[in-house]
């Protein structure tokens, strides 16, 4: 790993709300592309950042040009 972090667990908890579960596990930080679900884990004192998603790409076969100047 280049920036020397290591990741020594990963926790998947599917649409269950974050926050507590997060406080409760003493967890170090926490990382998610939905906004309700990082401020959901600050609201329980939990370091949160949101990592936003890229733009979707275009379906196969749509009219990219639709909506472009």
């Amino acid at each position: 790993m280049s920036w020397g972090v290591r990741i020594d667990e990963a926790m998947f908890l599917g649409g269950l709300p974050k926050g507590e579960f997060l406080r409760e596990f003493d967890a170090d930080f926490f990382f998610d592309d939905q906004l309700g679900n990082v401020q959901n884990a600050a609201r329980h004192a939990v370091p949160s950042g949101h990592v936003a998603a890229p733009p979707a790409e275009p379906a196969a076969g749509s009219d990219s040009s639709v909506g472009k100047v």
